[in-house]
């Protein structure tokens, strides 16, 4: 594999990267759509021309064109507030679009003004599986051994195992020219095996992914590898959960804070002081510092 090709990952990776934090475009179609929208017919419209255009209710276009705009992506023209238009970080993030498709396919389509609700759709198809890319990598690349039971990245980016596999195997190939992963079988532990005779499951193994010197490699370039590596919370976390990931951090935090949450409120119901009254102070002490280190590990 080329360093040109390596080097094109990792524009890729970051520029997914850029455009997720401004429009998480899995769960938020419509916005993405209005951008593109916005950005073929080259001049500004209103909000029921884009409504019409992209074949959605007013209203709903109308909160997504109110989010565009406080993101600073879209914003009202000057001579007509009810007209909106792409604003510099609008254009450039249509740009990066290009560089994430190829430029000329970007064009191509821009310059034939055939965008609209199912191109969009296809430009998501594209995306997504780049942002999922990056997810796993930063799992993988913080994790033991840089591996990973399948279903432990299924939940990481928030999808089922198979969907996931689907666009991995492609960077898991032995004969690709970009293998970013190795796929392994791993027996299951004695106690799930267990497990699954008990509940009569025929599953012996389970499927991990490892990163390939290559993954490692853009791993290390990443700029989270860095924020990683010098962040002593964040790498407490990774200890203690196995691996970095912002939002199942946060869940799992969540999860402990709730516990700790009911403990205290079982114990006030008990109301025997002096037991309850130091617990009480300990768990209230533990709380504090989850929230501390929730703090600090998104620095």
């Amino acid at each position: 594999m080329s360093q040109a090709q390596l080097d094109d990952i990792y524009v890729k990776l970051e520029k997914i990267r850029a455009f997720d934090s401004m429009i998480d475009f899995s769960r938020s179609r419509i916005q993405l759509d209005i951008v593109l929208q916005l950005a073929t017919t080259r001049r500004p419209l209103s909000a029921d021309e884009i409504a019409r255009s992209i074949g959605q209710r007013k209203k709903p276009v109308l909160d997504a064109l109110r989010k565009l705009e406080l993101k600073g992506i879209i914003r009202r023209t000057e001579t007509h507030r009810n007209i909106y238009e792409l604003t510099d970080l609008g254009k450039q993030m249509i740009n990066d679009l290009a560089a994430i498709l190829g430029a000329s396919n970007l064009k191509e389509v821009v310059k034939s003004r055939i965008y609209g609700k199912v191109t969009a759709r296809d430009l998501i198809k594209v995306i997504i599986p780049v942002h999922y890319l990056y997810e796993v990598i930063t799992a993988l690349g913080t994790a033991k051994r840089h591996e990973l039971p399948l279903d432990t990245l299924a939940g990481v980016a928030g999808i089922s195992p198979q969907r996931l596999a689907v666009y991995l195997d492609p960077y898991s190939d032995s004969k690709s020219e970009i293998r970013l992963f190795k796929k392994v079988k791993r027996d299951n532990p004695t106690p799930l095996k267990m497990m699954n005779l008990i509940l009569r499951h025929k599953k012996t193994s389970t499927i991990h992914y490892r990163l390939t010197d290559l993954g490692l490699e853009l791993y290390y370039r990443l700029p989270v590898y860095m924020k990683i590596k010098n962040n002593k919370f964040v790498n407490m976390l990774i200890k203690i959960f196995g691996y970095y990931n912002t939002k199942s951090i946060l869940t799992k935090l969540s999860i402990i804070d709730m516990i700790i949450n009911a403990t205290i409120i079982g114990l006030v119901i008990m109301l025997n002081a002096t037991i309850v009254i130091p617990i009480i102070a300990l768990l209230i002490g533990i709380k504090l510092a989850l929230s501390f280190i929730t703090v600090m590990s998104q620095k």
